[in-house]
């Protein structure tokens, strides 16, 4: 009898820290909408889902990993983020690389781009430096 108890208990247990576990995914994901300026639509359009799916992953629902790797990768977010209790800033802040020749952020993960910039002739880094410096002075203001 006693065994029948300890695995009743241990499947009650399971169950709970699952619900926690999806309810502190939801809020994760809820505050990070928040804090990158981005609708429940926005980041349903990013996932293919509704934008009723979104509201549910964010009341707690089962979400898959895979949609975790989305938004990861969408927004430059460690994936550890989602199952923390540290602020997103702690994840932009730590994950991100130090160019320690000139002091400069360079984001995590931006290499490629960086390489693929670095093969580019002087005048496409002319129109791309232009176009670069007039989406910061949109984005700024």
């Amino acid at each position: 009898m006693h065994v029948f108890y300890n695995i009743y208990f241990l499947f009650v247990f399971n169950i709970i820290y699952l619900y926690i576990l999806c309810m502190n995914i939801g809020i994760k994901i809820k505050e990070l909408r928040a804090e990158l300026g981005i609708s429940q639509n926005e980041l349903g359009q990013l996932l293919n889902v509704k934008q009723q799916v979104i509201s549910y992953y964010e009341k707690g629902d089962d979400i898959d990993a895979s949609k975790l790797a989305t938004i990861s990768s969408e927004y430059n977010i460690d994936i550890r983020y989602f199952f923390s209790d540290k602020p997103l800033s702690y994840f932009r802040e730590t994950f991100l690389e130090p160019n320690s020749a000139s002091g400069v952020i360079i984001p995590f993960g931006w290499d490629d781009l960086l390489g693929e910039i670095s093969c580019l002739n002087h005048k496409q880094l002319k129109i791309l430096e232009a176009l670069v410096r007039t989406l910061i002075k949109e984005f700024t203001n």
